[in-house]
C-alpha cells in the first residue's frame, strides 16, 4: 500500500475510480440516468488535462499496483476566503469496494499534511448536500460547515453543495 504523486500513466485508473465512486456515492442523491451516463473515456480526457497542469497536486492510493483512490488539493478556489492562507481539498474518492478500510482517512491525512506543509492555516472543501456518509467522514477530521452554499450546473442537473472548513492550527477557529 502506497500513497504517491499521480502521474500521466495513472489517467485510466483515476478515471475509473472517479466514475465508479460517483456512481456509488451519489446513487440516491443524483438521477440514475445521469450517473449511468458517466463515462470513463470522457473522464480520461479530463484527467489528462488535470495531470498536465502543474498547479494540480494529486496523490493516489495504490494497492498491489492498482490505484484505488485519490485526493487532489491546492489553494482555495473561493474568492471570499484568504487566498494566501487557505487550502482546499478539491476531491477525494475511493473505489466503493475499498470504503471502510482506512484508505480514505490516509488520503485525507496526506492532503491535510501537504497543505499544512505549503503553509496553509485552514482548509475548505465542498460536499454535496445530503451526502451523509461524506459529511460524517469530513466531520471526523474536524471540518465544520461555514454556512456557504453553491449550486454547480451540469446539463440537466444542479449540484447543491455545502462548504466545510477546518483550521489546521488548533488555536484558531
Amino acid at each position: 500500500m502506497t500513497i504517491r504523486r499521480a502521474t500521466i500513466d495513472d489517467v485510466a485508473q483515476l478515471a475509473a475510480v472517479h466514475v465508479q465512486s460517483w456512481q456509488a456515492a451519489y446513487r440516491s442523491l443524483l438521477p440514475d440516468d445521469f450517473l449511468d451516463s458517466l463515462s470513463v473515456e470522457r473522464r480520461i480526457a479530463q484527467w489528462q488535462a488535470w495531470l498536465s497542469n502543474s498547479a494540480n497536486d494529486i496523490r493516489v492510493y495504490e494497492v498491489e499496483g492498482q490505484v484505488v483512490g485519490f485526493v487532489s488539493y491546492g489553494r482555495t478556489r473561493d474568492e471570499d476566503l484568504d487566498q494566501d492562507n487557505t487550502g482546499e481539498i478539491y476531491a477525494i474518492y475511493l473505489l466503493p469496494d475499498q470504503w471502510g478500510k482506512g484508505f480514505g482517512a490516509a488520503l485525507m491525512q496526506e492532503g491535510l499534511t501537504r497543505l499544512q506543509e505549503h503553509g496553509y492555516r485552514s482548509v475548505s472543501l465542498w460536499v454535496l448536500r445530503g451526502n451523509k456518509r461524506a459529511i460524517r467522514f469530513y466531520e471526523q477530521f474536524g471540518f465544520k460547515p461555514d454556512g456557504k452554499t453553491k449550486v454547480e450546473s451540469r446539463p440537466g442537473l444542479e449540484l447543491h453543495e455545502l462548504r466545510y472548513v477546518k483550521f489546521l492550527d488548533a488555536n484558531e477557529g
